[in-house]
């Protein structure tokens, strides 16, 4: 079987480009795989073939626009496959390969959703480009022939753009991570690094965007005591911002930017914390959380979206209240429960497991197919 794996953008410390490699690695395992992009920037298995859109090689307004001249172009390389799955990938991507089909009506297309922030959250300057996005999406869902989501909180959001029939298409199957490469991890580097001894470490790792709620978390400080001390990883137009709110509310020594980190960096952060906390409005997954369950640790998450669903008795669910977030984390103080909930995490983490969910995403596909014949 030949497969066109189409996406926007691979690059480096990413969690989804990371799971997109994994799962070209066991596709390209069995058949032969392309991968299409922008620009890629990550280390793709070497049975892979690679292309890109442009000669720019880079996502941009530039780019997309020129894509658009090469729309004919692209849909008569697409046309030669079997199968195209659709990881994200732009505008004039999702014409080309709906144009490839014409060439070709037993080509075969399979939506690999992973979510899209809503537009109440977008930023106002965003907001007009992700609505055409989201519209020519949908609409390429509609006549694709299957769908695969993340959570069943995104199946749930989608379910309202696809008539009854079409519901009948789409398969949840989660992300999947390396847990190997969040095992047995050394923090002492990390501890030594911030002075983390002697504290609860409360760690958040996401972007600094305003539906991530990471204020939330710094409100949240000087109603616990001095020994909680909350670590940031990540960047974005927030961090200023945070760093002035932590200043007024006198908490700026125990609030610690750690920034954008490594892949080999991160696992550290986690095992280094006491727990993962988001305050975030709306996730398709949050990768996080498992990444946390990966060390061993805890999550504490409010009740939106798909993060009970992904926490799944690892972690304390509160209802979005600060008052609730905080008698979650009193929680921590109870041996007992701490002990009931070392279990779960340690359970539930099995599922994530990234060689489990590619054989299943290799399963899924291929049983699709032969019953496509």
């Amino acid at each position: 079987m030949k497969i066109a794996f189409l996406a926007t953008k691979l690059t480096k410390h990413d969690a989804i480009s990371n799971y997109s490699v994994d799962i070209l690695k066991k596709l390209s395992g069995s058949h032969k795989v392309d991968l299409y992009t922008f620009a890629n920037q990550a280390e793709i298995p070497s049975k892979a073939g690679q292309y890109n859109y442009t000669s720019i090689k880079d996502h941009n307004l530039k780019s997309v626009f020129f894509s658009t001249t090469k729309i004919y172009q692209l849909a008569r390389k697409l046309e030669k496959y079997d199968l195209l799955i659709l990881c994200g990938p732009d505008v004039p991507v999702l014409v080309s390969a709906h144009l490839a089909r014409h060439f070709n009506p037993d080509l075969k297309l399979i939506w690999d959703f992973h979510g899209l922030t809503p537009i109440r959250y977008i930023y106002f300057k965003d907001k007009l480009l992700t609505c055409i996005r989201r519209t020519v999406s949908f609409q390429s869902m509609k006549t694709s022939d299957l769908i695969l989501v993340r959570s069943e909180s995104i199946k749930r959001e989608i379910e309202q753009y696809v008539n009854s029939a079409e519901r009948l298409k789409i398969s949840v199957i989660p992300i999947g991570i390396n847990l190997n490469h969040f095992t047995n991890v050394d923090a002492e580097e990390i501890r030594k690094k911030h002075n983390l001894y002697s504290h609860f470490v409360l760690l958040y790792v996401g972007r600094l965007a305003p539906s991530k709620q990471v204020d939330f978390l710094i409100k949240a400080l000087p109603n616990l005591n001095q020994d909680f001390i909350l670590v940031i990883v990540g960047g974005g137009i927030e961090k200023e911002n945070l760093e002035n709110l932590a200043a007024s509310l006198k908490v700026r020594d125990r609030v610690i930017f750690a920034g954008r980190v490594s892949d080999e960096d991160l696992p550290k952060y986690y095992a280094s914390s006491d727990a993962f906390v988001t305050a975030s409005l709306h996730e398709g997954f949050c990768v996080p959380i498992i990444e946390s369950f990966a060390c061993g640790k805890p999550a504490v998450v409010p009740d939106r979206t798909a993060m009970p669903e992904v926490v799944d008795g690892g972690g304390f669910i509160y209802d979005g209240s600060i008052e609730d977030f905080l008698l979650k984390l009193k929680n921590f103080k109870n041996r007992v429960i701490l002990e009931e909930l070392n279990i779960k995490v340690n359970q539930v983490i099995k599922k994530y497991d990234i060689s489990k969910v590619s054989e299943e995403y290799l399963k899924i596909i291929e049983k699709f197919m032969d019953e496509s014949k």
